[in-house]
């Protein structure tokens, strides 16, 4: 910066080594002349890029100059003595009654060109002591401020800046305080783009360095950009630790290290899945209540003198067996579940989770099968056939009306022949349920290939019905238990079964009573079918939603969720099927012979919609 004595300056370096001279000074301050880097370079195209894209340019920019070595805080003569020789002159030209006004402030220490950037320095240094800027400095409190200005100490410097645009003196720099500087920065080099962006600015500057989000930023942080953007070092490992300590201070508190990480992700995990969460808590400790209650119910029996801790486990598991058989229908009940979408319930239940419930309390059910199999067969039988006569009469005479089993005998029995051909049906049910399976996953032989898709899924599982039935039948010839209100099987599975029976009985009466005319049909390439249906009286829906599709020809059973691709203001409805499964393949051959049809037909309304449409036909079909 040039003044009315001399046009050289002296450099003040950040550290304790003398510093080269330069020819030329600019006209700001080192805190001015941060701000002025840092918005200058805000005002091109590459400010539009992130903060933290912005620090890097700029610490290789000036690492790259390594003229550059120190912080040009204020134009001189030649040193500070005399430097402050010339201020102190100028004070006297300048002073009124003895105190220099904000007004001459800038002239006084040779910043002309810069009074609003001088000005508030002039109030950061008088606010630090205590003095009020609109009654003026004396002489002696001038020199304090020029001896802290060309302090050589980095801290005392940075204070400054930090001060200045600490409006308020709570030494916390609000995201207004950095947009005033930026305003204030722009105005002095005529950067109209960046002061009428400067809020934008100052919310990409806060956003680097306030990763916590606490709307303000310290000191420190302060410190931290500038000396790992302004102190160059040719040794490239203390570079290193300088980048690797500016990287860190950029990381939120919370992630810094590996227990506040962990805490914070699992915060996060609990906030995004907390209904999830909790309704899985629910239905463990239920399970585990009903476990440990039929555990310790039998372990007070005569039978277990007879099999020991073999028939508790078997008991406990066949309980919570019970439980989840009669759980499992709900998540499959759509009519309800839609309906309940719509309800406060909704807040607190995850009913769009559904399905992966469904599959939970099936993992359940196998456990417990498993457990329940697997304890009376290698273990209860074997000891009740091996138990002594006068023991077995004894102990379990009345429940087997004093006829000792053999294995055999178990087997054949009503309970026996029901378990095995449940575990059968439950086995085959489940293994065609599993992903492999069920998305054609595994590759089958010829004869086998049929097992593998969703048709082998859908009615496999339809043959759980046998299930349901013989597990009412197991559990009411059950030897252990005499007393009809002790076989609780049917209490627990009376209500579910009969609401599930209604929900499929409902299907079917509005599958009877509705009708849906298909209005257009289109076959893209990539095998994806288009499906245009005239949209039923009443029927309303939003954008994402998705229906179920049944077709009558393909299977008579069978229903499948499509999203629904046309607009809620349209006059139609409208799906897109992709070609991936057996039914959605045979559907597509149904309309592709439609389309062929036509096509063939001399009378046949065709007409292709340029590369993607391979037949566009007019058909009415009652489908549902």
């Amino acid at each position: 910066m040039e003044n009315s004595e001399s046009k050289d300056y002296v450099e003040i370096p950040l550290g304790d080594a003398p510093q080269p001279r330069a020819s030329r000074i600019g006209s700001l301050s080192a805190a001015q002349k941060f701000v002025t880097t840092l918005t200058k370079k805000l005002s091109t195209k590459e400010g539009l890029k992130t903060a933290g894209q912005l620090i890097k340019m700029k610490r290789k920019q000036w690492s790259a100059r390594s003229g550059l070595k120190g912080l040009r805080f204020i134009n001189k003569a030649s040193n500070g003595k005399d430097g402050w020789k010339a201020v102190e002159k100028r004070f006297d030209e300048l002073a009124v009654n003895g105190l220099l006004q904000k007004e001459s402030f800038s002239k006084c220490i040779g910043m002309s060109e810069s009074k609003d950037f001088a000005g508030e320095l002039f109030v950061a240094l008088a606010r630090r002591r205590n003095i009020n800027p609109q009654n003026g400095v004396t002489k002696d409190e001038l020199k304090l401020f020029w001896e802290e200005m060309t302090d050589q100490n980095f801290d005392s410097r940075l204070r400054i800046f930090f001060d200045m645009c600490d409006k308020n003196g709570d030494g916390k720099l609000s995201e207004d305080e950095v947009a005033e500087i930026l305003v204030l920065s722009a105005s002095e080099n005529k950067l109209g783009k960046l002061k009428a962006n400067a809020s934008t600015y100052a919310s990409l500057i806060m956003e680097e360095l306030d990763p916590d989000d606490n709307g303000y930023i310290e000191i420190w942080q302060l410190e931290t950009l500038l000396q790992g953007i302004l102190v160059s070092t040719p040794n490239s490992e203390d570079m290193m630790k300088k980048t690797n300590s500016l990287a860190r201070t950029m990381i939120p508190k919370r992630y810094r290290s590996p227990f506040f990480r962990f805490m914070s992700k699992t915060s996060d995990f609990m906030h995004e899945n907390w209904k999830r969460i909790w309704l899985l808590s629910l239905w463990i400790t239920v399970n585990l209540v009903l476990f440990v209650w039929k555990f310790q119910q039998y372990k007070k029996t005569k039978a277990f003198q007879v099999m020991g801790y073999c028939v508790c486990i078997a008991k406990g598991a066949a309980e919570t067996l019970k439980l989840n058989m009669a759980l499992i229908l709900i998540p499959v009940c759509r009519n309800t579940l839609t309906r309940l979408r719509s309800t406060v319930l909704s807040n607190i239940i995850p009913f769009d989770d559904n399905i992966n419930f469904h599959k939970i309390i099936a993992l359940a059910i196998t456990i417990a099968t498993f457990l329940h199999t697997i304890m009376h067969i290698s273990c209860d039988f074997p000891r009740l056939v091996i138990c002594p006569r006068e023991k077995f009469d004894l102990m379990l005479g009345p429940n087997f009306d004093y006829k000792k089993p053999t294995v055999v005998s178990l087997l054949v029995s009503t309970p026996g022949w029901t378990g095995v051909l449940m575990v059968i049906i439950m086995t085959f049910s489940f293994t065609l349920a599993t992903h492999s399976f069920r998305r054609r996953a595994v590759k089958l032989s010829t004869p086998y290939r049929h097992l593998a898709g969703f048709n082998a899924f859908w009615y496999a599982h339809h043959l759980l019905v046998l299930v349901y039935i013989m597990l009412v039948i197991h559990s009411f010839f059950i030897f252990l238990t005499k007393e009809w209100y002790k076989k609780t099987t049917w209490m627990y599975l009376m209500v579910p079964v009969l609401f599930y029976a209604c929900e499929r009985v409902l299907r079917r009466f509005r599958e009877s009573h509705f009708d849906v005319s298909i209005l257009k049909a289109a076959i893209y390439p990539g095998n994806v079918l288009s499906i245009q249906m005239k949209k039923p009286p009443g029927f309303k829906y939003k954008s994402g939603m998705y229906l179920f599709v049944k077709c009558p020809d393909v299977s008579p059973f069978e229903w499948h969720p499509f999203s629904i691709t046309s607009a809620p203001g349209n006059s139609y409805l409208s799906v897109h099927i992709r070609t991936l499964g057996d039914w959605t393949t045979e559907l597509r051959n149904i309309f592709g012979k439609a389309c062929q049809a036509q096509v063939e037909s001399k009378k046949a309304n065709l007409s292709r919609l340029d590369t993607t449409v391979i037949a566009d036909i007019e058909i009415t079909q009652n489908t549902m």
